[in-house]
C-alpha cells in the first residue's frame, strides 16, 4: 500500500493506493472536541446534509443520482472516541478501472461536494421538509435507547460515574436537545462545520490518487483555518472507595455495569497489550475467564462481555442476569480481576488470544473500511499500522498483562434491577 498526504492548507487529502480492492471508499471527516451542546446539533446537520440538497430535493432524488454513478453509495455518521467528536461524509464506488466512461472518476469524487457545498437553504434556513424528516428519526433513535437494558444500563452507569465527564455525553443528545435545535440554528452550525472544524480526506483504492486530489481541490475550497488537532484523552476521576447506585427497571432482567479506571499506562501497552488483556477477561466469546466463571461454571447470567475505553482510560463490564444473582456476579467478577492481575491463566490461552486478535487484524486488512480506519486513527493518534501491531502482538507477554492488571481501580458499581418476575415471583 502507498500513503501519500495532500496538504491543502486548510484540509488535508490522504491517499492509500492498492489493488487489494475493486471499489474505492472516500471519508470526509471533520473533527473537533468533544462539545455536550453541540454534539445532537452537529448529528442532526450530518443527518440533513446527506439527505438532500440545493439540487437533490429528497434522499430518493440523491439515490437516482447514485444509480447513475453505478450504484455508488454516500451516506454520513457521527461518532465520539474518547474526547474526539467527529461528522464523516462517506462514498463508496466502484474503482475507474472498471467502468468505461470518461468523465466517471470526476463525476463521482465531485459528488459529496457538489451536497455539502450546496445546501437545501432558503433564508439562512434548511428547507422545513427536510428538517422534520430528520428530527423524527433522530428523536425516535433516542427513544430506542430506553427499550434496550444493556444500552440504556450502559448510559445510565456512565452518568452515574460522572455525568460531567465527557464519557458521558450523548452524541445525540436528549429529546429536548433535539426539539430546542430549529433550521435556523442548523444553518448556522453549517457554516461553523466548515469554518472551524479540522478536516481530513481519506481516500483508499486502486485510483490514480494525483488526479482524485486535484478533484477534490478543484471541488472543495470554502474551508478558511486549520486548527490543532485536541488530545483524544479523556482524563476521568478516580475514586478510593467505589460508588454504588442500585436502581429500578421495567425490564425482567438486571444489568449489572462495573466501571474501572486504567490508569499509568504508556501508549504502546494501551495500543496493544490490553486487548489482549481485554480478550482474556471479557471481550474473547466462551473462552473468556468472565464467561467461564459466571455464567459456564456458575449459571448465573445470561450474558456478559468487557469494553475496552483506550481513550476514555475506562475498562467496563456488563452482565445481564436474575436480580438473586447481582451479589455473587459482582464478588465472582472482582476474583476474575485480581487472577488477571496476578497472571493467573494458562500459557495456552494467553497464545489463544493473541493467535485470534492476530486473526482479526489479518481480516481486518482484507476489509477496505478497516484498512482507512487505522489510517485515519494512525494520522489522528499515532496508533500504530495493522503491520506493525501484529508484530508488537506477537510480542506480548505475562508480565504485560500483569502491568495492565495493575492499573485497575475499581470507580462504579451500577446495578439495573430488573422485575419481581426475574425470580419467579
Amino acid at each position: 500500500m502507498e500513503y501519500k498526504k495532500f496538504d491543502c492548507n486548510s484540509y488535508n487529502i490522504h491517499t492509500i493506493k492498492t489493488d487489494k480492492f475493486k471499489t474505492v471508499r472516500m471519508e470526509i471527516i471533520f473533527s473537533r472536541e468533544v462539545d455536550k451542546k453541540e454534539m445532537p446539533i452537529f448529528s442532526f446537520l450530518s443527518d440533513i446534509l446527506s439527505d438532500c440538497s440545493k439540487d437533490y430535493e429528497r434522499r430518493k432524488n440523491i439515490a437516482i443520482r447514485l444509480e447513475e454513478l453505478y450504484k455508488a453509495t454516500f451516506y454520513s455518521t457521527t461518532s465520539k472516541v474518547g474526547n474526539l467528536f467527529t461528522i464523516t461524509f462517506m462514498l463508496d464506488f466502484i474503482a475507474p478501472e472498471y467502468i468505461n466512461e470518461k468523465d466517471y472518476l470526476k463525476n463521482v469524487v465531485a459528488f459529496p461536494f457538489e451536497v455539502l457545498n450546496h445546501p437545501r437553504v432558503k433564508n439562512n434556513e434548511f428547507d422545513l421538509t427536510n428538517f422534520n424528516i430528520v428530527k423524527r428519526g433522530m428523536l425516535e433513535s433516542i427513544a430506542s435507547i430506553k427499550e434496550s437494558s444493556d444500552r440504556l444500563a450502559l448510559v445510565k452507569a456512565l452518568e452515574t460515574m460522572d455525568k460531567d465527564s465527557k464519557t458521558s455525553y450523548k452524541i445525540l443528545g436528549t429529546k429536548e436537545d433535539v426539539n430546542s435545535i430549529t433550521p435556523s440554528k442548523l444553518y448556522e452550525y453549517y457554516h461553523k462545520l466548515l469554518d472551524s472544524s479540522n478536516c481530513d480526506i481519506f481516500v483508499i483504492g486502486n485510483a490514480n490518487m494525483e488526479e482524485i486530489a486535484n478533484i477534490i481541490k478543484d471541488n472543495f475550497k470554502n474551508r478558511v483555518i486549520k486548527l490543532k488537532r485536541p488530545s483524544l484523552l479523556v482524563n476521568n476521576n478516580t475514586r478510593k472507595k467505589p460508588l454504588i447506585k442500585e436502581e429500578k427497571s421495567k425490564f425482567i432482567q438486571s444489568t449489572l455495569v462495573m466501571i474501572y479506571n486504567i490508569k499509568g499506562l504508556d501508549k504502546n501497552t494501551k495500543d496493544i497489550a490490553f486487548h489482549v488483556f481485554n480478550y482474556i477477561l471479557g471481550s474473547g466469546g466462551i473462552s473468556s475467564k468472565l464467561y467461564q466463571k459466571l455464567r459456564n461454571d456458575n449459571s448465573l447470567c445470561y450474558g456478559v462481555r468487557s469494553m475496552y475505553l483506550k481513550n476514555d482510560e475506562l475498562l467496563i463490564i456488563e452482565v445481564s442476569l436474575d436480580n438473586k444473582n447481582i451479589s455473587l456476579a459482582e464478588k465472582l467478577i472482582k476474583q476474575c480481576i485480581k487472577e488477571m492481575q496476578d497472571g493467573k491463566y494458562s500459557d495456552e490461552l494467553l497464545e489463544d488470544a493473541k493467535r485470534n486478535l492476530l486473526f482479526s487484524l489479518k481480516v481486518s486488512s482484507d476489509n477496505n473500511v478497516s484498512v482507512l480506519g487505522n489510517y485515519v486513527f494512525h494520522v489522528f493518534d499515532n496508533l500504530p499500522l495493522l503491520e506493525d501491531r501484529c508484530e508488537s502482538l506477537k510480542k506480548v507477554e505475562r508480565d504485560d498483562l500483569i502491568k495492565c492488571g495493575s492499573s485497575l481501580s475499581l470507580n462504579t458499581i451500577y446495578v439495573q434491577k430488573g422485575s419481581e418476575t426475574s425470580e419467579g415471583n
